[in-house]
């Protein structure tokens, strides 16, 4: 019984926390996103640069900015970048999330 137990206990120590999935982008929605405060024109960019220096979960940064154009993992999982393209500048902002909180860990917006 004991081995057993001290079996589960490694075991569990071992495998460390899931990986969130990440979420669908733009294109594979499959069907047009709701307005959000970003696509509205109602945040400015200082408000989201505050917005995300503030670490906020992955699900409020879509909530907020919507779903991203694309997305990018890092070799060893660790992290995801959201990517989402500002026609404006013909570039792309970006907001990295840890793959196993959902937290985002940085960013740069323009």
């Amino acid at each position: 019984m004991r081995f057993l137990l001290l079996f589960l206990f490694i075991s569990a120590c071992a495998l460390g926390p899931s990986l969130i999935p990440p979420p669908l982008t733009k294109n594979s929605l499959s069907e047009k996103e709701a307005e959000t405060l970003y696509s509205a024109g109602l945040i400015t960019g200082y408000e989201i640069w505050e917005f995300l220096r503030a670490h906020p979960e992955e699900d409020q940064v879509i909530e907020t900015l919507g779903h991203p154009d694309s997305i990018w993992i890092d070799d060893s999982e660790a992290f995801r970048v959201l990517y989402y393209f500002v026609s404006e500048i013909q570039d792309y902002n970006s907001v990295e999330v840890d793959q196993r909180t959902g937290l985002v860990l940085g960013f740069e917006w323009d």
